[in-house]
């Protein structure tokens, strides 16, 4: 292990002191696992990876959900492997199923401090200006950055109007920025169990778990809101449905399955 990297078993009795108390001066990973769970099996070792990688910039903490279903309860963990990362108390953000080496560090460094002894150089500017547009949008929507990334989709814009990924690219803006109005993910959970007719905390979990690649629940949320309530954000529901397929691509099976349902309810 590298010196310095931070790793822990969270259990229902050092939760509140290694989880939620150490969130309030280093983010907090959360890996809810199985021992038979086989996507679990191969996330674990990238997690080892990364956290010893950034040498305890960020604290690594395992919950096994066979031993500890307290936990898996109160944080209504529905599959695994889900991880959530705690900061200052609150879950700032969170993914489900297994993600990329670089999508996880992208999630990462929205939180977390900066590498000590790496600061900003004028040689790096040159070097992301030379990315081509599309490629800096992405780069800013992987870090959730909703206003850089409309800069450069309009920049795309306004030199290839009919660019192949702008549809896909404008979409995932749409599913940043209503994440990013209402990042507390599990405080939307609560909300939607509490109240299913909250149309806005629907439409922001599922932009939520859209971003976090789990299209198959934000799917389901979104045609939920459409069903409930057409009224809602210009028919927000519908909307986000329409861009979730331009994401997707029509060949994925959700697409053909969703716009089945959509037909259905529309007619």
């Amino acid at each position: 292990m590298t010196e310095g990297a931070r790793k822990i078993d969270a259990t229902a009795g050092n939760f509140m002191a290694e989880v939620v108390e150490a969130s309030a001066t280093t983010p907090v990973l959360v890996d809810f696992w199985a021992p038979w769970c086989g996507p679990c099996r191969t996330l674990m070792p990238l997690l080892d990876r990364i956290a010893d990688e950034y040498a305890g910039r960020f604290v690594l903490a395992k919950v096994n959900t066979e031993e500890q279903a307290q936990l898996a309860t109160h944080f209504q963990i529905r599959s695994i492997p889900t991880v959530l990362l705690i900061h200052h108390g609150e879950v700032v953000d969170q993914f489900v199923g297994l993600q990329s080496e670089s999508s996880i560090k992208a999630l990462l460094d929205r939180y977390v401090a900066p590498e000590s002894g790496v600061t900003e150089t004028p040689d790096a500017v040159p070097a992301s200006m030379s990315e081509r547009p599309e490629d800096v949008a992405s780069r800013l929507l992987d870090q959730r950055d909703a206003a850089g990334a409309a800069e450069a989709i309009a920049a795309l814009q306004a030199t290839q109007a009919d660019h192949p990924r702008l549809e896909s690219l404008r979409a995932r803006l749409a599913f940043v920025e209503a994440a990013n109005a209402q990042p507390d993910v599990m405080r939307l959970r609560a909300t939607v169990e509490a109240n299913p007719a909250d149309a806005a905390a629907r439409h922001a979990l599922a932009a939520h778990h859209a971003l976090a690649g789990d299209f198959g629940t934000a799917l389901a949320e979104w045609l939920d809101l459409m069903r409930r309530d057409r009224t809602y954000g210009d028919d927000a529901g519908r909307r986000s449905l329409l861009q979730a397929f331009a994401v997707l691509g029509e060949q994925d099976p959700l697409v053909t399955q969703y716009r089945r349902r959509m037909a259905s309810l529309l007619h």
